[in-house]
């Protein structure tokens, strides 16, 4: 699937859990056991039935959450109400999707750093574009840098290269 149907597929189907782009590409790019593994240079769900049948009518060229708008005003209420409450503020089901924060990648697990050397140029992209946020909230320093091609075509991780340890992460 192109990485931008992944994303929309996402999105529509678990609204609570992915309600923005950024949602994603946390669980893509960061979390460690996403229930993806790369196959032809796409991510794809392991075990998910409804990807098999899920076809858009229409190509986009941009996934986009259904209800963007109504999750950034609460977005902001819910900020407004951490300032006020400080520690007192207690994260309940009806919260906790506001309250977003993006995990740390691993360097040694996520995607963002170990992908195949064939990743299609669409799911490329969007790797870039989660990079480009992780250093933009500063969870990750500009010179950190990806390796590419940690993987072979069959997904499998290539033991090619030691991996740092990331200070402060423990898994």
């Amino acid at each position: 699937m192109r990485a931008e149907e992944e994303l929309q597929f996402m999105m529509d189907f678990y609204p609570e859990l992915f309600p923005t782009r950024n949602h994603c590409l946390d669980h893509l790019f960061c979390s460690i056991g996403n229930g993806y593994d790369w196959r032809k240079g796409e991510l794809v769900d392991r075990d998910c039935e409804f990807t098999k049948r899920y076809r858009l009518v229409d190509e986009i060229v941009r996934a986009r959450p259904r209800n963007e708008e109504a999750y950034r005003m609460r977005l902001e209420v819910e900020k407004e109400i951490r300032r006020e409450k400080g520690d007192s503020y207690r994260i309940t089901p009806q919260n906790v999707k506001y309250n977003f924060h993006w995990s740390v990648p691993s360097k040694e697990y996520s995607y963002l750093y170990h992908f195949p050397k064939n990743i299609k140029e669409d799911w490329l992209a969007l790797l870039k574009e989660c990079k480009r946020q992780l250093i933009e909230e500063g969870i990750l320093p500009d010179e950190n840098g990806m390796r590419e091609g940690l993987e072979d075509a069959g997904g499998q991780r290539k033991e090619t290269e030691k991996v740092s340890h990331v200070p402060g992460l423990s898994l």
